[in-house]
C-alpha cells in the first residue's frame, strides 16, 4: 500500500499545518456543551421549580380539602348523635304514651264495668223492695298465711230516700281434728285491721276487712247474718261454701 506521504514521481506531498484550528475547534465544542449544560439545567430547574410550586399549591388544596372533610365528618357525627337522642326520646315518649293509654283504657273499662253495676244497683229490675246482698267476695292476702280479706256489697231497694243502718257478724263453719267447730267473728279478727262491721247507707254500701282462719281449723262454710236495726227491715242470713267463694274470688 502506498504511503499517503509520497507522490507517485516518489516525492513528498506538503500539506500545510494549523494547529489553531484544532484549539478553536475544541474552544467551540467547549461552549457549546456549556451553553448546552447550562440551558438544560436551567429549563430543569424552571420545570423542577413549575412542578414544586404546583406540588406545594396541590399539597395546600389538599390539606384545606381534608379540613373540610373533618368539619363535616365532625357535624355529621354530632348530627347523628342529636337524631338518635331525638329517637331515644321518642321511642320513650311513645312507650310512656302507650302505657297512659292502657292504663286508661283500664280504668274506663272499669268505670264502665263499675257504671252498669251501680245502675243495677239503683235501679234493680228483679228485686223485691228491702235489704239485700249483692256480692260477697273472699280473697287470700299475699304474704300472710291464714288471712283473707273480704268485701260486701249491701243494697237497699225501696220507695223512698230512707237509710237504713246495722251491722253485719260472720261465723265460719269448719272441722279442726274430725270435730266440727264454730267462729266467731271475735276470734276471726285481725289486730292489725278491725273488720267493718256496721253499715248505714241509702242506697248501697261496700263493707270491706280481714279475717284470720285459726290454725289447724280447715274452713267448710261461712255464715253471713245482716241484722238492721229498722224494724222495716227484715235480717238477712247467707251460708255460703268457703271453696266456692275462694274460686269465685280467684276466677275474678
Amino acid at each position: 500500500m502506498a504511503d499517503p506521504r509520497y507522490t507517485a514521481s516518489g516525492s513528498f506531498r506538503v500539506r500545510p499545518h494549523r494547529p489553531w484550528r484544532t484549539a478553536v475547534a475544541t474552544v467551540l465544542v467547549v461552549i457549546v456543551l456549556g451553553v448546552g449544560g447550562w440551558s438544560l439545567y436551567e429549563l430543569g430547574l424552571r420545570h423542577g421549580g413549575y412542578h414544586a410550586r404546583q406540588a406545594r399549591a396541590t399539597e395546600a388544596h389538599l390539606r384545606i380539602d381534608v379540613s373540610d372533610l373533618r368539619e363535616q365528618v365532625s357535624k355529621l357525627a354530632d348530627r347523628n348523635t342529636l337524631l338518635e337522642r331525638a329517637e331515644r326520646i321518642e321511642r320513650e315518649a311513645r312507650e310512656d304514651l302507650r302505657g297512659v293509654i292502657e292504663k286508661r283504657e283500664q280504668r274506663i273499662s272499669h268505670l264502665k264495668e263499675e257504671l252498669a253495676f251501680y245502675r243495677n244497683l239503683v235501679s234493680p229490675s228483679d228485686m223485691e223492695p228491702g235489704l239485700h246482698v249483692r256480692r260477697l267476695e273472699v280473697a287470700p292476702v299475699a304474704g300472710s298465711p291464714g288471712v283473707f280479706r273480704y268485701e260486701l256489697v249491701l243494697t237497699q231497694i225501696n220507695g223512698s230516700d230512707r237509710y237504713c243502718s246495722g251491722h253485719i257478724d260472720f261465723t265460719l263453719v269448719g272441722r279442726r281434728s274430725r270435730d266440727r267447730v264454730e267462729v266467731g267473728l271475735d276470734e276471726l279478727a285481725v289486730s292489725e285491721e278491725s273488720p267493718e262491721t256496721f253499715f248505714r247507707f241509702k242506697y248501697f254500701q261496700t263493707l270491706t276487712g280481714q279475717i284470720r282462719v285459726p290454725d289447724g281449723v280447715e274452713p267448710a262454710r261461712l255464715l253471713l247474718r245482716v241484722n238492721p236495726e229498722q224494724d222495716r227491715l227484715d235480717p238477712l242470713k247467707d251460708d255460703y261454701p268457703w271453696k266456692s267463694l275462694i274460686s269465685e274470688s280467684d276466677g275474678a
